[in-house]
């Protein structure tokens, strides 16, 4: 049997889609598309197709469906999607599913699907070591997993692409800008003054977390960062993060996909 997953990460600003066939580890295909509310099921479908097709997988079978969400509006669609043009049956991730670890948060329902994805990529990937897991997403969101296996709750700061809108949205004489790490510290514009801002503030906000937890909790805790800007930080100060890797949440989906049979 084939056994090729399709797993789909539903988020705030963006939809990740990712292919694992032959039990592989790693995703043999990956896109991504904005998440509008209003899209259909159908038009969800023909960009998903049209997405294989040009990696030249349209042909493939898919066995199994699995999707996190954190857009509850949004599942319907996934799932008539899912079941129209792929014929599957898609497992939901949330807190009553079978997971590689124990919950010890008192309040399992509030937590997030995608960090629960995350967190059981954690426990597979590094059973019984603390690992703070860190997803610069639309939020930005820190999950602390213990020795024994345990999700012991977490951190949510302000997302760094929300801001760096807000900001320029909200202010009438600051540009749009990229999020890269600046020459120095001092800007020598408007843009570099702002992209020097927004660096060294969210190298500041993810240092300041991650040294108040380790004070709290123990510093032998592995630092693992996702997300779709976790490379420019690590490239420019690459002390954060012990570990990065951009495809932690779909590598999560399959583990409880597999899990879940």
């Amino acid at each position: 049997m084939n056994d090729t997953i399709l797993v789909v990460d539903v988020g705030n600003t963006n939809s990740v889609f990712g292919l694992f066939s032959n039990g592989k580890t790693e995703p043999e295909f990956h896109k991504r598309t904005v998440t509008r509310k209003d899209r259909t099921s159908d038009e969800l479908g023909l960009f998903l197709k049209g997405f294989l097709a040009q990696e030249k997988l349209d042909t493939v079978k898919i066995d199994h469906a699995v999707y996190s969400s954190v857009v509850p509006s949004f599942n319907p669609i996934v799932e008539r999607m899912l079941s129209d043009w792929f014929q599957v049956e898609a497992l939901q991730i949330n807190y009553k599913i079978k997971l590689p670890f124990e919950i010890i948060y008192p309040r399992p329902f509030e937590i997030g699907a995608d960090r629960l994805v995350n967190a059981a990529f954690s426990s597979i990937h590094y059973p019984n070591q603390k690992t703070i897991i860190i997803d610069l997403g639309t939020a930005t969101t820190f999950c602390i997993i213990n020795n024994k296996n345990q999700y012991c709750g977490g951190v949510i700061a302000p997302g760094l692409k929300i801001s760096m809108d807000a900001l320029t949205r909200n202010t009438a004489q600051l540009p749009p800008i990229v999020f890269e790490a600046p020459k120095g510290i001092l800007g020598e514009s408007t843009i570099e003054s702002l992209q020097s801002g927004f660096f060294y503030g969210w190298v500041g906000l993810l240092s300041g977390i991650i040294d108040q937890i380790k004070q709290e909790y123990g510093d032998d805790h592995l630092v693992i960062g996702t997300g779709g800007l976790v490379s420019t930080i690590h490239a420019a100060k690459p002390g954060i993060f012990d570990i990065i890797d951009p495809f932690i949440t779909l590598k999560g989906l399959q583990i409880l996909s597999k899990l879940n049979r």
